[in-house]
């Protein structure tokens, strides 16, 4: 790689502004690209790309980043050939177009890294012209071989020349015939492409647009919807609303994409020419022009034109972070205030002060939970921001496995929390990646079997019962829970007898088992028995589930179940040992009261038998590590228990009281005190003491049965 240190021209806070906005285009370049490919795109979405390209292309030239403009450019011709209808399909263009998006990203990385971090784009930018004039040359000089070519101009590139010598028919003094009156200034600006090019009509194209999207464009000549035929002469003559001093901004614009670019001041109406014809129509809009009414006043330049009230803004993703901390804060202050409120009714009874301090206790509450949903809500992000990067992994994938696969997506604007989103990508892409490699067969066995060639994936999520639930879906061979026991016993991860014993489900989750794998060989897809215990573990560690489902001939699917958010979590507050703990809710399957004669001793283990179940019981602060006498009642003679689950496992944990459930703010404590076992983090009281915060699965890892920690 060439040790080349880059310099752009980024002003302060630009960076990131460039950086967001590239991968933005990008991202919707690279999906538009795969939808032309299976040819579901229309014209409109056509447009978009190029427009697309159009931008991250000029983003590019504005700051100097000229590699990354270059191969822009030679993307966007190619979708201009597209728009034009000059190219009939992308298909041969389609794996080069793709390896230019990766290599985008690789360019957009660069302005970070302040080095060349690839050496591709030039090769990519002569590998896309050339397979553009292979595919387009011909059919483009036989179409424009009888077109008259515009002569350059004499005063060179750009240089103002006056209108005197316009003939009658000149475009120009059409155009000014043709528009509204107005008493502010206004120029023409003539592009000339370049006479050899097979691309003219794509040239004059991309410069009708960016005098359009320049806000001062009045009219042109030719039309866009004339341009978009390819059957022009190679010049495009366009009416501003502006002086020639004030166009040094799109002429650097329009001389990145055409050969000469002059301009003139505007040319006096012709004798005897009216109004504006009702012909006359702005380049790039389809509206008729109009003109400006009495009273209205001159026309403003682009600058001073009114613009629409803006409704969106780019925040700083640590402003919303430190927002949600002040706003968790808030929620701690919500609890005591209620809590001291209750502790000044009994002491004081009823009377003004107390109704005054629970009237101020429940107005800070409603106020608090307005706050905290509409700051929640700032950092939802639609599911999609993650969805859009598999529509590609399939694609590549598949054409690798040799396997014919269709991806189908529902529900991608479904929300959650941006740091569940940041979590939730890899485990996805291990699923989709197993979906293809071990669940969607060759075309040829699907046939045999009586399925149709084409394989499905079905990713999808949806909002249930307070969380968000994720399912990666496959209509290939399913799982074989007599294979999976065989296997695990071959691989030396079971016993033969504890292999016997699995039920069906239980079976099932023996692909969760570090080292499993049912892969045959070891490849660069999968193979090396560490993706599905990923899997679980990432999942778990966001305080969610993994179950699976499975047909055998019919497919599988793995729902991962999530939280819609980190920072505020609903919990189960119990006390034990002296010390209160919190138990996310969403590992909690029941509270209940027992006689300590319904737990019984098992070998060395405490357990319990609730409805057919019998779990292991143990003392929550003694599996936190603290002695314990062992099972403890309560002064009414009960046991109280509070049965928690985690990878299908279920334990009894034996508490001195349940404190009452509420929201708690999770604070980490890996700077103070490091990675504790059994502990997820920590939290404010109402009483201003701190909780331990209970990872239930981790919990669960250390004291359940050996046997259960695999179901």
């Amino acid at each position: 790689m060439t040790d080349v240190v880059l310099i752009f021209d980024l002003g302060p806070g630009d960076e990131q502004l460039f950086i967001d906005e590239s991968l933005e285009q990008i991202e919707a370049i690279e999906s538009g690209l795969l939808r032309l490919e299976r040819g579901e795109a229309g014209a409109d979405e056509v447009n978009a790309i190029f427009r697309g390209a159009h931008t991250l292309k000029g983003s590019a030239g504005a700051i100097r980043h000229r590699r990354m403009a270059e191969l822009t450019h030679a993307l966007e011709d190619v979708f201009g050939a597209l728009r034009s209808g000059t190219l009939a399909e992308l298909g041969p263009f389609a794996d080069t177009a793709l390896s230019t998006i990766d290599v985008l990203r690789d360019l957009v990385d660069e302005v970070t890294a302040g080095r060349v971090l690839t050496e591709s784009p030039e090769g990519l930018t002569s590998a896309l012209r050339t397979m553009l004039d292979q595919a387009i040359g011909a059919v483009a000089a036989d179409g424009l071989a009888g077109a008259p070519q515009a002569a350059a101009a004499p005063n060179g590139r750009g240089a103002p020349v006056t209108a005197a010598g316009l003939g009658a028919g000149d475009p120009a003094r059409r155009l000014v015939a043709e528009a509204p009156a107005s008493a502010g200034p206004r120029s023409v600006v003539r592009c000339v492409a370049d006479p050899e090019s097979p691309w003219q009509a794509v040239r004059l194209l991309q410069a009708a647009m960016e005098a359009g999207d320049s806000g001062i464009l009045v009219a042109s000549s030719p039309t866009m919807a004339e341009i978009e035929t390819g059957l022009v002469d190679g010049t495009l003559t366009l009416l501003v609303a502006a002086d020639v001093d004030s166009l040094d901004g799109l002429l650097d614009r329009l001389r990145a994409i055409d050969e000469i670019v002059e301009v003139l001041a505007e040319p006096a109406p012709l004798e005897g020419a009216g109004p504006a014809s009702a012909g006359a129509r702005a380049a790039g809009t389809g509206e008729d022009v109009q003109g400006a009414a009495p009273g209205d006043g001159p026309s403003r330049p682009n600058g001073d034109r009114p613009r629409a009230n803006q409704q969106t803004i780019r925040i700083d993703v640590a402003r919303l972070d430190e927002l949600m901390n002040l706003v968790g804060e808030l929620v701690v202050q919500k609890t005591r205030f209620a809590h001291q409120a209750s502790q000044l009714r009994a002491q004081l009874g009823d009377d003004a002060m107390t109704r005054g301090a629970e009237e101020g206790a429940q107005q800070l509450a409603r106020i608090t939970s307005q706050l905290q949903d509409q700051v929640t809500g700032l950092r939802m992000l639609p599911i999609e921001t993650v969805f859009n990067r598999f529509p590609r992994v399939v694609r590549d994938l598949a054409s690798r496995l040799g396997k014919d696969v269709e991806l189908v997506i529902e529900g991608k604007e479904t929300e959650l929390d941006r740091s569940v989103l940041e979590e939730v990508g890899d485990p996805l892409s291990h699923l989709v990646r197993n979906a293809l490699d071990h669940g969607v067969e060759l075309p040829a066995i699907r046939i045999a079997a009586g399925k149709p060639a084409l394989g499905r994936v079905r990713l999808a999520a949806r909002h249930a019962d307070g969380q968000i639930e994720i399912s990666v879906e496959d209509d290939g061979a399913g799982l074989d829970a007599d294979a999976l026991r065989r296997s695990a016993v071959a691989k030396g991860l079971l016993a033969p007898e504890a292999a016997a014993a699995l039920s069906e489900s239980e079976a099932l989750r023996i692909i969760f088992m570090p080292g499993f794998s049912t892969a045959q060989t070891v490849t660069d897809v999968s193979g090396r028995g560490v993706g599905m215990d990923v899997v679980r573990t990432n999942i778990e560690r966001l305080g969610g589930r993994v179950d699976i489902s499975t047909r055998l001939g019919a497919g599988t699917r793995v729902t991962l179940s999530l939280p819609l958010t980190l920072a505020i979590i609903s919990a189960m507050l119990v006390r034990s040992g002296g010390r209160v703990c919190a138990l996310p809710l969403t590992g909690v399957v029941e509270t209940l009261r027992v006689a300590p004669a319904s737990v019984t001793l098992v070998g060395r283990q405490q357990v319990a038998t609730l409805r057919g179940r019998v779990l292991p019981v143990v003392m929550l602060d003694a599996a936190l590590g603290d002695s314990s006498g062992g099972l403890r009642s309560t002064a009414r003679g009960f046991v109280n228990l509070v049965v928690v689950r985690a990878r299908d496992t279920e334990v009894a944990l034996a508490v001195d009281e349940f404190v009452g459930q509420q929201e708690i703010v999770l604070k980490s404590l890996d700077a103070f005190a490091g990675h504790i076992v059994g502990i997820s983090g920590a939290t404010i009281m109402a009483d201003g003491t701190v909780g331990l915060v209970v990872d239930i699965p981790a919990l669960i890892g250390g004291i359940a049965r050996p046997l259960s920690s695999v179901a």
